[in-house]
């Protein structure tokens, strides 16, 4: 997948998947709502539900993904680009900046630092790729919920008294 920005239709649709949707991001934090919520349309209006984990976990990494590209890749410009194949839904934020994210360790009390973290837990798998104009941060989210197994156990380890 090389470069920043997918070419798009005037739908905002990628060209030859049916199921991909990308668009421009404004370099402000007020934007991530808006994107966030963009992509959350996307994938409900392709079948996966409105509510649920999917959705929320979908929702949660993109704004995790969209912050970091606001708060550290300067005024430049940001799209993002959401696909669905059968099994996974893809997120990926492109940016203008060559700085990779990383991991940090926040203390107790602080309100920052968490995001990659948070998209680690939730993702299949995650990364960052340096493009001709930048980066791109993507993650891969499940596409499905499968309900435990009714003979499944469940273990619960209580502290002792």
């Amino acid at each position: 997948m090389g470069g920043s920005l997918v070419e798009l239709n005037s739908t905002g649709r990628c060209p030859v998947e049916p199921h991909c949707f990308s668009f421009p991001v404004p370099s402000t934090a007020g934007a991530v709502s808006d994107a966030r919520h963009q992509v959350v349309s996307a994938v409900h209006g392709w079948g996966l539900p409105a509510a649920g984990d999917v959705t929320e976990s979908l929702a949660l990494v993109a704004s995790e993904l969209l912050t970091n590209a606001v708060q550290h890749a300067g005024q430049g410009p940001i799209s993002v680009t959401v696909r669905l194949t059968d099994d996974r839904v893809r997120i990926e934020v492109c940016d203008a900046s060559s700085v990779r994210p990383k991991a940090g360790l926040p203390g107790p009390d602080d309100e920052h630092g968490r995001g990659l973290f948070i998209v680690a837990a939730l993702a299949l798998g995650h990364g960052v790729e340096t493009t001709a104009s930048g980066k791109r941060c993507w993650a891969e989210i499940p596409a499905h919920t499968h309900p435990p197994h009714p003979d499944a156990a469940v273990h619960v380890l209580l502290p002792r008294r």
